[in-house]
């Protein structure tokens, strides 16, 4: 086994025992890794210093706004302390983030190695810590992690929320929500190949009249409030007033 920082064949620690801790457990067993694992749920009286002692390299796979208090509570001096927060700033643990989306069922083992990870670029590289990993990397300043973050909710949780809105919306008319997935495949592949090009619809060409009826249509869902910040960030121009504007004309 190649070096690792503290030991060559010191074992993975976790702590959590949520998606995320789940998947990398996985993976790193799936990789000939040994893993140790703590977390709430550990019956007593194992301390996370006792369950974690043989570990040079531990993974805090917590929620967020529960990584700092809890490193501050434990003594786990002499570890490499890593947490998968993709905005959290502490200087009690280093951050490497995966971007990617965990979902409740484990991924077929050749999905992992795919995965990039976005490290912070004051720390020890992913290579140094994961050798054993062919995982893309890379490194931005802490400083950047909200924005950053805030570019990974925009563009897969607020996507997914959209989605399985506009799901629900099809199977209200009737229609199956798997009717939906090859246009969602092919937006994902646009917006691959050719980023804010791949943009089509009223906004690409500035159709106003689309646009009011769209927003009429959605009347008392709470959605139509997320339209129309959508259409205000990206086409202003095309931002209509519904109160003051006349209701358009019926299509002949």
């Amino acid at each position: 086994m190649t070096d690792r920082p503290g030991s060559a064949a010191a074992p993975y620690g976790i702590v959590g025992s949520g998606r995320l801790a789940r998947h990398l457990g996985y993976y790193l067993a799936q990789r000939g890794q040994e893993v140790r694992q703590w977390s709430r749920r550990t019956p007593a009286p194992t301390t996370v210093e006792a369950a974690l002692e043989s570990c040079a390299v531990v993974l805090v796979l917590i929620r967020d706004d529960a990584i700092a208090p809890f490193l501050s509570s434990v003594e786990l001096s002499g570890k490499l302390l890593i947490h998968a927060s993709g905005s959290l700033r502490t200087p009690l643990a280093t951050s490497m983030h995966p971007l990617y989306t965990f979902g409740p069922d484990l991924y077929p083992a050749d999905v992992y190695p795919r995965i990039p990870f976005v490290c912070d670029d004051d720390g020890p590289e992913f290579e140094a810590v994961f050798p054993d990993l062919e995982n893309p990397s890379w490194q931005i300043a802490p400083r950047d992690r909200p924005r950053y973050h805030a570019a990974c909710v925009l563009g897969g949780n607020f996507t997914t929320l959209l989605w399985a809105h506009a799901m629900e919306i099809f199977r209200d008319v009737g229609l199956p929500a798997e009717v939906a997935l090859p246009y969602l495949e092919r937006t994902c592949a646009n917006v691959a190949e050719h980023g804010s090009e791949a943009l089509t619809g009223p906004l690409a060409r500035g159709d106003r009249r689309t646009i009011m009826e769209n927003l009429a249509a959605l009347q008392g869902d709470p959605w139509a409030a997320v339209y129309r910040a959508f259409v205000g960030a990206a086409r202003p121009d095309l931002l209509i007033d519904a109160d003051s504007d006349p209701e358009p004309e019926e299509t002949p």
